[in-house]
């Protein structure tokens, strides 16, 4: 799986299940800066989970980020790692 197709399907989890516009989005920005809720922890195992789902691997986001400083972009570097 390519960088791209990993980027364009964590754009996608966090636009569907984490109501952020699609406007709004921006791979830069803290996850809790796109989502003020992402400062709930559950926020981030429904993510883990989610990208678990969509790539039949366990990403362990709890145990390498922080959502008051980690962006999307991080998201896609851990993902890639993982795959």
């Amino acid at each position: 799986m390519t960088q791209a197709e990993v980027a364009a399907a964590v754009r996608t989890i966090l636009i569907q299940h984490f109501h952020i516009q699609a406007e709004q989005f921006s791979w830069e920005l803290p996850l809790e800066a796109l989502h003020e809720d992402f400062k709930i922890l559950g926020y981030l195992v429904f993510l883990e989970q989610l990208l678990h789902q969509r790539f039949g691997k366990k990403i362990p986001l709890l145990e390498n980020c922080s959502t008051a400083f980690h962006t999307a972009q991080d998201i896609v570097k851990l993902t890639m790692n993982e795959l």
